[in-house]
């Protein structure tokens, strides 16, 4: 076998004694996610103070009032209010910890990671209609840097390092059946 150094930023062709080194970009796509998981937190803080306020109780008694009913009451009103806050407060829990899973396990390239944080980055997409929100940037900034993080997954040296992750642990599974 050959004993030259190798360098570690070329495909390691499935050798199973080196596990291809990680690349720079992923340090920058972990923390795009990062940055994704904190404007859904401030788009969340957006979106919770305004389903507190009355301008949001005004925007549901009129669209109440577009779909024809006529009964509407403080406490119906301020049961939206609070199944809205919760609402939102669930999602933002749920997409951060998601952001910040996918993250971790991106960085270690796996690449299950890389079709989750595809379909996180999908699922942002229909957070676009929210842009109009009081945390509408907020929530532009999250869908342009969790897509943007996505999208660096698929090209270049993160590619190669996805490829050549799955290539190393397919010939390492191969030599432990061969060294049964």
């Amino acid at each position: 076998m050959n004993k030259m150094p190798r360098d570690n930023r070329i495909s390691n062709n499935g050798m199973a004694g080196q596990a291809p080194v990680v690349p720079p970009v992923m340090n920058t796509i972990f923390w795009l996610l990062m940055g994704a998981a904190v404007a859904q937190i401030i788009a969340a803080v957006f979106g919770v103070l305004h389903a507190s306020s009355d301008a949001y109780r005004q925007d549901a008694i009129k669209q109440l009032a577009a779909q024809n009913v006529t009964d509407v009451n403080a406490e119906m009103l301020e049961m939206m209010s609070v199944a809205t806050v919760g609402t939102i407060t669930v999602v933002a829990v749920a997409a951060v910890i998601l952001y910040v899973l996918i993250g971790l396990f991106l960085k270690k390239g796996m690449g299950w990671a890389r079709l989750a944080g595809t379909g996180l980055a999908l699922i942002s997409f229909s957070r676009y209609m929210g842009v109009n929100t009081p945390g509408g940037m907020a929530t532009l900034l999250q869908i342009v840097l969790g897509v943007g993080a996505m999208v660096l997954c698929f090209m270049g040296p993160a590619a190669v390092f996805f490829k050549d992750k799955r290539t190393h642990k397919l010939a390492r599974r191969k030599n432990a059946r061969l060294a049964r």
